[in-house]
């Protein structure tokens, strides 16, 4: 089975997307045009529309308004009050169809007998009553109900009536799609108890099913196998309703066949692809044509933290994370509409805030006629896969440089201590070979950092944001040339979930600021705003220094090194890999008149 076979099963949605009990014999939105054989559209029991074909069976002239005029007074007076029952049922959709045998009085007084069968469809905009009456006059030699062309004959799915006064109810009509269906032409079917249609995979319960509600007298709907002339199998979901004379005796049994044969199909190969996706630690989620979401797996739940009854009925806009631009989508969608596979990683955004890493692949889905019926999304969540690459390979290039270079450095002055300078000499090199030896232990507390960073959201410590004042006071001790001030914006009550890497990367912007800063007195201004409607929480942390080249920045937005652009220090990598770490996005940009601002959105829970 292949997997895209696997994923169409999932989304075959249940029969009633595809099977309406409500107007079998008719679409849900009527025009005039649609009706054909004697058809009336009526509010209750008042005449909204009436065919020509009505007016005929009727005797009266084509041009005759009978709008607005009572259906039942065309019927005999015995059979007046069961129709209306039979429209009152059909109203309170009690039950979504009914057939009832009337006498409909012509207009030279004679009458004719006919089976009303009623439904609720939607016309002009309102959900009115449609009935459609199949004329049963019986010829003497076959039994047959000899038919104008009317709506049953041309409906979409087979339709068939049973004569229910007759010993094993023989069928007495059967509509065409009801012999395209089954393959039987209607000589070889007329006559004949519909079981013929049963076989060897035919199992009893549905068949056992079918015989009570025949001896009870009563509607009921079954999925059954049966088989066609040529033997091949099909599955049919067959409805059967009483049709009763105004005694209240039944007459006649009519029925309903549809071919279900695709759906089943769905439903076998649906489960097991649930099996499998529910095993999955992948995201899968699958939508309609209109990108409503359908069905998720329970990694869809872990992952987005949306659960099913939150996400189904909704779009994929709910993990939009404002990350990509509507150009994206655009491209997106038109790949996908045109029938083809879509692939790329992008950054969605969880329930609580948090953003995340993805590699997503949408697969379009057709049916066995090659239209689009569905998409299905595969995505792997790549955030700590990336992180990781990207520490590996800033790492690998700035110790290699780093130490490469402080070890130069110091075997060279080390050299020169050997050979003997001037005291003054001896001075210069040994400061030298401190600096050195500082930088690298430095680094190597710096590694120490970011080794916590990687492992340290497994086991996340929360800081409330109205403990960062406090967190503020301390770094105002430890660097006391400078002035750093504090603003909360808003009433602070949540909390940032693992605030052991959100201080890596606090502590970091500000030492970035003092230490590099050209300024007698380093400012600092810090700015905190809670947003309680998306979950985030912006700290705002900006400097009058002399600000942080653009190029630098540059190679930590795009994720990626090159030996030609790299960044110097791992300062700005470990703000941005803490910041991500969190599922929050950094910032950077120009302070007024000087020196840079950073700008941390993080995810808060409350």
């Amino acid at each position: 089975m292949s997997a895209t076979r696997m994923m169409l099963a999932v989304v075959a949605d249940s029969e009633s997307q595809h099977i309406e009990n409500r107007a079998v014999l008719t679409s849900n939105y009527m025009q005039p045009s649609d009706l054909v054989g004697p058809v009336v559209i009526h509010s209750n029991d008042t005449i909204q529309y009436a065919n020509k074909e009505f007016r005929a069976l009727l005797g009266l002239k084509p041009t005759t308004d009978i709008v607005d005029t009572p259906l039942t007074d065309f019927v005999t007076e015995p059979y007046r009050d069961p129709l209306h029952a039979q429209f009152e049922r059909i109203q309170d959709e009690s039950e979504p169809i009914q057939g009832l045998q009337v006498k409909l009085e012509l207009d030279d007084k004679a009458t004719v007998t006919a089976i009303a069968v009623s439904s609720e469809i939607e016309w002009d905009g309102k959900m009115e009553t449609h009935t459609s009456f199949i004329n049963i006059v019986e010829s003497e030699d076959s039994g047959a109900i000899p038919l104008t062309e009317n709506a049953a004959q041309q409906s979409p799915i087979g339709v068939s009536i049973a004569d229910a006064t007759r010993e094993d109810e023989p069928l007495v009509y059967v509509n065409d799609e009801f012999l395209e269906l089954t393959g039987y032409s209607r000589a070889e079917v007329i006559g004949r108890n519909c079981r013929f249609l049963q076989g060897a995979a035919t199992r009893e319960e549905p068949v056992a099913e079918v015989r009570a509600a025949i001896n009870e007298q009563r509607p009921t709907t079954v999925e059954l196998r049966n088989y066609r002339k040529d033997g091949s199998m099909f599955w049919n979901r067959l409805t059967i309703s009483p049709i009763k004379n105004p005694n209240g005796g039944v007459t006649h049994f009519l029925g309903f066949q549809q071919d279900i044969s695709d759906r089943k199909i769905y439903e076998r190969e649906r489960a097991l692809f649930e099996k499998q996706s529910e095993m999955s630690n992948q995201v899968m989620f699958i939508t309609d044509t209109n990108g409503i979401i359908e069905y998720v797996n329970p990694a869809f739940e872990r992952v987005t933290g949306y659960s099913a009854s939150e996400a189904i009925g909704k779009t994929p806009q709910i993990l939009k994370s404002g990350e990509q631009d509507e150009e994206f989508y655009k491209e997106l969608w038109e790949t996908i509409t045109a029938g083809d596979t879509w692939e790329a990683e992008l950054i969605n955004r969880a329930k609580s805030g948090e953003k995340y890493r993805a590699h997503q692949k949408i697969v379009p889905i057709t049916d066995d006629r090659g239209e689009l019926t569905h998409f299905a999304a595969i995505e792997r969540d790549i955030s700590d896969e990336r992180l990781t690459q990207q520490v590996l390979e800033v790492l690998n290039r700035i110790l290699r440089h780093n130490v490469r270079t402080s070890i130069n450095v110091i075997d060279g002055y080390a050299e020169m201590l050997g050979n003997g300078l001037s005291e003054d000499e001896q001075q210069v090199a040994i400061t030298k070979i401190r600096e050195h030896t500082t930088a690298i232990n430095e680094l190597s507390e710096q590694t120490t950092t970011i080794r916590e960073l990687l492992s340290g959201h497994e086991d996340p410590t929360p800081l409330k944001l109205d403990r960062l004042e406090a967190f503020v006071e301390r770094q105002q001790k430890t660097y006391e040339n400078a002035e750093i001030t504090f603003t909360p914006e808003d009433s602070l009550d949540a909390s940032i979930t693992n605030g052991n890497v959100f201080e890596i990367a606090f502590e970091e912007i500000i030492e970035n600021a003092v230490t590099h800063s050209d300024r007698d007195t380093p400012q600092i201004e810090i700015t905190v705003k809670q947003s309680v409607q998306d979950d985030h929480a912006a700290v705002t942390i900006a400097d009058n220094g002399a600000g942080i080249p653009k190029s630098d920045w540059d190679v930590v937005k795009a994720g990626t090194e090159t030996p030609l652009h790299h960044a110097d220090s791992l300062g700005l990598w470990m703000i941005y890999w803490s910041v991500t770490a969190l599922g929050g996005t950094v910032t950077l940009s120009e302070n007024d008149p000087r020196g840079s601002v950073f700008t941390l959105e993080i995810p808060v829970n409350k």
